[in-house]
């Protein structure tokens, strides 16, 4: 049997203390970061995480945002025709909260920015652009409608940036895909790796799970919405509910393997490392 067969994930595991120095690190360090959706993000929450960030920022190997970072609510469906909705909010607003919200993070690793990997993962929510261009009345619009990797300079920014939600992904070592995620439904875990055959990390449902089988594992690892935003109304209380905020360590060693710690959330705190934030 070859190692890759032999590997098997651990779950809910914690640091060791075996990454050295960022430069060369035992093991590395990622951040997954799932459907932020700012300007509607849980702002106590982000703040925490970036302290997070700023307090480990020379042990963190990358930074995954892994879809739905912006809401884009204002090229949304469930809100056309509703100038009530849209009050106060425009497309360029909410591009300035993203670019805010990666200047903290930037600001967050100081001079580690630069050799921290950075990965952008478009979610259905950026896929709102494509679809507004995609509209044949989109020539209104000349060059000053931005797609978020242009508006948020993403690429400037050194980040590495896949655009097409439903099929692309980043791997982290050599077995865990990180995807945005397709499937909303109870189990969505098990469906999602039942679907992919593959080990995936992802947001997508604003849930909290995780499914093994054999040697392959589905991590639904929640959001960092603020669930009492308005902006949500167009979903059921009881739906919602079932959302919970969160968000993942990944740490990869030497051989490709990967070790998954699910943070918790309760009342905008979590626990990591050893510190509560």
């Amino acid at each position: 049997m070859s190692k890759k067969e032999e590997f098997r994930p651990r779950l809910n595991t914690f640091e060791y203390g075996l990454i050295k120095n960022h430069q060369n690190p035992t093991m590395q360090k990622w951040l997954v970061l799932p459907d932020v959706h700012r300007p509607f993000h849980n702002k106590i929450l982000w703040d925490k995480i970036i302290k997070y960030i700023s307090d480990n920022k020379q042990n963190i190997y990358g930074i995954v945002l892994s879809g739905d970072y912006l809401d884009l609510f204002t090229l949304g469906s469930y809100n056309e025709n509703s100038l009530k909705n849209l009050t106060g909010i425009t497309l360029e607003s909410e591009y300035n909260d993203g670019i805010k919200g990666l200047d903290e993070l930037d600001n967050a690793l100081g001079k580690y920015k630069k050799s921290c990997k950075k990965y952008f993962l478009y979610g259905n929510h950026e896929d709102r652009y494509f679809r507004e261009v995609a509209k044949g009345d989109n020539a209104k619009y000349g060059n000053s409608l931005l797609s978020p990797t242009e508006a948020l300079r993403l690429r400037e920014r050194g980040y590495e940036v896949k655009e097409n939600w439903k099929d692309d992904f980043f791997t982290l070592g050599s077995y865990l895909d990180v995807i945005h995620g397709f499937y909303c439904g109870i189990h969505t875990a098990k469906k999602h790796l039942d679907m992919t055959h593959k080990s995936v990390m992802f947001g997508h449902t604003h849930r909290v799970q995780m499914y093994r089988h054999g040697d392959k594992a589905a991590y639904n690892i929640g959001w960092l919405g603020d669930v009492k935003n308005k902006v949500y109304n167009y979903m059921q209380r009881f739906q919602k509910d079932l959302w919970a905020n969160g968000f993942a360590e990944v740490y990869i060693n030497d051989d490709g393997n990967y070790y998954v710690n699910q943070i918790s959330i309760y009342n905008d705190c979590f626990f990591i490392n050893g510190k509560m934030y």
